[in-house]
């Protein structure tokens, strides 16, 4: 009997709040896309991987080099190095340490002055870090043959340093840096160590033996690489090393549609997207707009989806439209994640938290609306995921399977066994889609691990997100409604010691819904404790209750009929400001404000009706709303019902089952059932499930007769 859409036409405040709402998130999430993936690049992007299935044709809009890959340039790179002649060149530093070094040496020599001992002259030179024996010094004791020995050893060395001496070398010939020019030379052109030792030790017969001891102090080799010319070298070398293999004609096919995307097709389309830069082809101003009005459509339609829904289910449930601002936000959450993880981070698709918000909005507000939030979820993301294929379908597929799990299981609440349902569906969409890609093992045990860790975030973000506006939004959950039923809950306590005998026929209304609810697949725990709770405004004013209080009529006497019906509407004010006040989830207070409708009080009307020929009628209703629930009707039915059965003197079964009719037959002549989602199908298993309570209740025992007196 309820139609959403009378629903939404009852708020048009709402209505224009979500369409705002919906804009605005738009305008973010295309703002995130803007930024993070179109705003890095200005021309046209292939979004395409290796064995993915092209949905496209890429054909070449002009004629591009195929580059080479990084890796083969830089193999090629590394073995044009290492063929590259090393070019050498005369150290002159080594030449200048040789002469000063000899200078050293003749200051320490030419100090002596005969007849010096030989052996202090050794000794002074051993401290300067000289080794020379006695015996090669004996020369010295000449000045004349001492300087002699000193001009002969420099020219020497000069000479043998300026044609080179080489170490190391094994080829025959070696590339020499002379006047900026490198010269192509044989080995044989210069001197080897020992051959430039012996020439030295040659130089000077008359102090031989100094000298090859002076050789081996001094002459190392001065042909050394020249690093700035090797690097010129280089660079010449790698420059002419060909960047590109091949050439891409224009309007040449580059990837095939419905065929598997190779190596070669992503190397062709990198050069491409190379070309573009190069040729700085970007797109235009107008181009760039299109995208963005056209992503703004896209993310419009898909988030003002969610929120029309959402809507529909705030007016049901006395939502504000503040509520919107949450399951917005998480649109806005899921697109900057995807974002995080594919554009910066660069992390696998996989592990994004996707079923963190679908399951969330499923616990939080309905089933119906998780798997709708979920398939919106999807559908904002996919931007951001290169529109691929294999992870959204996972993701989604992981996502609708632990949905209907959990709502078959009624596990809502059960956070660990969320997990593994989460698992189970993840890994079984993760192996099918990877069997039947034929994708390699070790891609599929990667997979599976991400999607283990994306269940485990997925799990850890709702028991943050699900408790926190539980608490806000005054939900009603199963531990919530547990703890009401609690005879010990204050409000009970006030029933059970201030209304005693509202509070019995709050206990029967609870067996008679909760019996009800079961059959008809309505909530039996809300059912139950809306009854307990129904009435609860009655603690107010016990006496002016009849079940409370047998005179109550003698206090209704000294009232007019319309205060008398004011006083009894009250009890529902006074219900649901109790209720709020002991924190009283909302759709226990929705029950406690519906469960009169807005009937009218009809024995005081009717006696209102006798007095007076002016009435409003509206003095003798109830506030309303009519009930928008199936536990809000059975709680109405069965507070009729009860009452009445108990005021009536029942005879059979037949009698309780004519005052059921009766009640439904009112209710619906009344129109209080017509914003409910009852059908008359589910008020006849009603009527069933009450009629065993009832008269296990009400009929009447057998009169057993007097035991005989003995006479």
């Amino acid at each position: 009997m309820l139609d959403i859409q009378s629903c939404l036409k009852k708020d048009k405040i709402m209505n224009s709040k979500y369409i705002v709402y919906s804009l605005i998130t738009a305008l973010c999430i295309v703002g995130i896309y803007h930024l993070f993936s179109v705003g890095r690049f200005s021309y046209p992007e292939y979004h395409l991987k290796l064995g993915q299935v092209a949905e496209t044709e890429i054909i070449a809009p002009f004629d591009f080099p195929v580059l080479k890959p990084d890796t083969e340039l830089s193999s090629e790179r590394e073995k044009a190095i290492s063929a590259l002649p090393k070019p050498y060149e005369l150290s002159d530093e080594v030449l200048f340490e040789a002469l000063s070094e000899l200078d050293a040496i003749y200051e320490v020599v030419g100090s002596i002055n005969p007849p010096s001992d030989l052996e202090v002259l050794a000794a002074n030179l051993k401290q300067k870090g000289y080794e020379f024996s006695s015996e090669s010094l004996r020369f010295a004791m000449r000045s004349s043959l001492r300087e002699k020995v000193y001009e002969s050893l420099r020219e020497t060395i000069s000479g043998i340093y300026k044609k080179g001496i080489l170490s190391g070398m094994e080829a025959d010939s070696l590339l020499l840096m002379r006047n900026d020019s490198l010269e192509k030379l044989s080995r044989s052109n210069f001197y080897s160590i020992e051959e430039a030792r012996e020439k030295l030790s040659s130089s000077v017969p008359e102090a031989k033996s100094f000298a090859t001891e002076l050789a081996t102090q001094l002459l190392k080799p001065n042909l050394q690489i020249s690093e700035e010319k090797l690097n010129e070298l280089s660079q010449q070398r790698i420059s002419a090393i060909p960047q590109s293999e091949g050439l891409v004609l224009a309007n040449e096919v580059i990837v095939r549609k419905n065929t598997r995307v190779s190596n070669e097709d992503l190397r062709k389309l990198e050069s491409l997207q190379e070309a573009m830069r190069s040729r700085n082809q970007k797109r235009s101003a107008l181009q760039e707009t299109l995208i963005s009005l056209g992503l703004l459509m896209y993310f419009l339609i898909v988030i003002g989806l969610a929120n029309h829904y959402y809507g529909a289910i705030c007016i049901q449930n006395q939502r504000t439209e503040n509520d919107f601002l949450p399951l917005n936000l998480g649109f806005f959450l899921l697109a900057l994640l995807a974002t995080l993880n594919s554009q910066l981070l660069g992390y696998n698709n996989l592990l994004i938290p996707f079923a963190m918000f679908g399951i969330s909005a499923a616990i939080l507000v309905s089933f119906e609306y998780g798997l709708l939030y979920s398939i919106c979820g999807m559908l904002v993301i996919s931007p951001f995921l290169n529109w691929e294929t294999f992870t959204p379908i996972v993701l989604i597929l992981g996502t609708l399977v632990c949905l209907i799990i959990l709502r078959r299981q009624n596990a809502w609440h059960e956070y660990l066994m969320i997990w593994l349902y989460l698992v189970f569906a993840s890994v079984m969409a993760v192996l099918g889609l990877a069997i039947y890609k034929s994708d390699p093992f070790m891609a599929i045990l990667r997979s599976l691990g991400f999607s283990v860790i994306a269940a485990s975030l997925s799990i850890g973000g709702i028991i943050l997100i699900v408790p926190y506006y539980e608490r806000k939004w005054n939900l009603a959950t199963k531990q919530t409604l547990l703890e009401l039923l609690d005879f010990n809950h204050p409000l009970l306590k006030k029933l059970a010691t201030e209304a005693v005998g509202t509070y019995h026929h709050s206990l029967i209304v609870g067996n008679l819904t909760e019996r009800a609810a079961e059959i008809i697949g309505a909530n039996p725990l809300l059912a139950r404790v809306g009854s307990y709770y129904h009435d609860i405004g009655k603690v107010i004013n016990t006496e002016i209750f009849t079940e409370n209080n047998e005179d109550s009529p003698q206090i209704h006497n000294n009232l007019n009929p319309k205060e008398s019906a004011e006083l009894i509407r009250n009890h529902v004010k006074e219900g649901i400001l109790l209720a709020k006040k002991y924190k009283i989830p909302q759709p226990v207070i929705d029950i406690i404000r519906q469960h009169h409708g807005n009937s009218v009080i009809r024995f005081f009307y009717e006696k209102a009706s006798q007095a007076s020929e002016q009435l409003n009628k509206a003095d003798y209703q109830y506030p309303g709303p009519l009930p928008k629930s199936k536990e809000a009707v059975l709680v109405m039915l069965a507070d009729i019902v009860e009452s009445t059965t108990k005021a009536k003197n029942i005879e059979s079964e037949n009698d309780i089952a004519q005052i059921i009719d009766n009640a439904i037959a009112r209710l619906i002549k009344e129109k209080q059932l017509d914003e409910a989602p009852i059908t008359l199908k589910d008020l006849n298993l009603v009527k069933e499930s009450f009629l065993p309570v009832l008269e296990s209740i009400y009929r009447k025992r057998l009169d057993y007769p007097e035991p005989k007196k003995d006479e």
